[in-house]
């Protein structure tokens, strides 16, 4: 395979992953209308997911471009680097981890984009479909649908959000599923490619371009994150001896059609358990869910730090 196509699968892959987990899987509000929107408005939705995908094809490509020198940090490397993806992610084309400071430097950069996107999204599942048997894939994969059905309902408490009827929301995972299952595919045919010297420095100028320029309204305190993000990137890439790299690489290579197939499991247990919350009444705590995992990313991100610069 060409370094080109190589390229192409692998950037393409990753975006769709990311923007299952980020959006979809957390049923942000924009997102979700937009897929329902495919049964009345099918033009328009796939435009809009169209365009949605190629912001998250920028995000992939530089998340990509780390990821070297994160796997020869281990686990604390993975986890950085899905630290600066999210930073990214909620700092670029949009000023989120600037809202709220220092709350939205963790929620949901770190919570979410780092331990769910990428550590969860690109490597645990992925790595779990190729080490552990069809039984324990169909463990996992239904127990990411349950979560995926609880954490639906964090709309419910906002009279001003609208809230999915079980049937939208069958239709909903069917189709982010559909999203998550390409990007898999299209990453495993990807395969690993050399990054070139002109990438790193297009991707790496365009982000901090668009970080300054979303950073300026929020001056002072903009600049805190900016700062963490620099010195997080500096802990990544600076020259250090290498630790133990075993269970983290990212995935690559085809897998058999049946070991996809179980991934399904995730959407069929979403529809059931949301169906179940729905005829029940019952949603998450989002607040508490939210604050308890604002502070685990913290915690996590800390750990990470430490665990960079104390092991040999």
């Amino acid at each position: 395979m060409t370094g080109l196509c190589a390229r192409f699968l692998s950037i393409a892959g990753a975006a769709l992953i990311l923007l299952f987990y980020s959006e979809l899987f957390f049923l942000n509000e924009g997102p979700t209308k937009t897929v329902t929107a495919l049964v009345n408005h099918p033009g328009i939705a796939a435009v809009e997911l169209l365009e949605l995908a190629a912001y998250y094809a920028f995000f992939a490509w530089g998340l990509l471009l780390i990821i070297p020198y994160a796997e020869r940090l281990g686990l604390a490397g993975i986890v950085l680097a899905g630290c600066l993806f999210g930073w990214v992610t909620e700092g670029t084309v949009i000023a989120i981890v600037h809202e709220a400071p220092p709350v939205s430097w963790v929620w949901p950069s770190v919570s979410w984009h780092a331990l769910i996107d990428v550590l969860l999204g690109l490597f645990v599942v992925r790595i779990a479909m190729r080490r552990r048997g069809g039984a324990a894939s169909a463990v996992l994969f239904s127990a990411m649908g349950v979560g995926w059905g609880l954490w639906a309902t964090w709309t419910w408490g906002d009279p001003e959000l609208h809230r999915l009827t079980p049937f939208e929301f069958v239709f909903f995972t069917s189709i982010s599923g559909a999203i998550w299952l390409a990007g898999m595919i299209l990453l495993d045919r990807g395969g690993p490619w050399s990054v070139l010297r002109a990438e790193k420095w297009g991707i790496g100028v365009g982000t901090v371009a668009l970080a300054l320029l979303m950073a300026v309204p929020g001056l002072p305190f903009s600049a805190g994150i900016l700062l963490i993000a620099g010195a997080t990137l500096w802990v990544l890439i600076r020259k250090s001896e290498a630790q133990s790299t075993v269970g983290w690489r990212l995935p690559y290579g085809p897998l058999p059609l049946s070991t996809y197939s179980v991934a399904l499991l995730a959407p069929t247990a979403a529809g059931l358990t949301y169906w179940l919350l729905w005829t029940n009444g019952w949603h998450v705590p989002t607040e508490d869910v939210a604050g308890m995992a604002m502070i685990v990313g913290a915690l996590v991100y800390f750990w990470s730090v430490w665990r960079v610069f104390t092991s040999r």
